[in-house]
């Protein structure tokens, strides 16, 4: 596929990564990005959801994003975090999002 190197590069993500989160094994994602076999229509939306681009941007039918704005494009583990981030009480909300600057100023 045209772009799906430049995709998964600029999340900073692996082949494995991707083929984790699209349920498919890792030489079959590398078949796709190497161009040497194509995914199928569902697997076109999935990796778009994935990467938050239009299908047409992601095959080069088109230079503008049409970045795909909903839940589903997170990934399954962002998605998961932000639920129960959303199910805290107010002030464990706080006290959480005040750990994860704590974490990234240390990282």
């Amino acid at each position: 596929m045209i772009r799906l190197f430049e995709l998964r590069s600029g999340k900073k993500l692996s082949q494995r990564n991707v083929a984790s989160q699209l349920n498919i094994t890792q030489a079959t994602y590398h078949n796709w990005e190497t161009g040497i076999t194509q995914p199928s229509l569902e697997q076109l939306i999935a990796l778009s959801k994935l990467f938050g681009v239009s299908v047409d941007y992601m095959i080069g039918n088109s230079d503008d994003f049409g970045i795909i704005k909903t839940q589903q494009s997170l990934l399954p583990e962002q998605e998961n975090l932000l639920n129960k981030f959303e199910l805290l009480k107010p002030e464990n909300k706080h006290a959480l999002l005040s750990y994860l600057n704590y974490l990234l100023e240390h990282n």
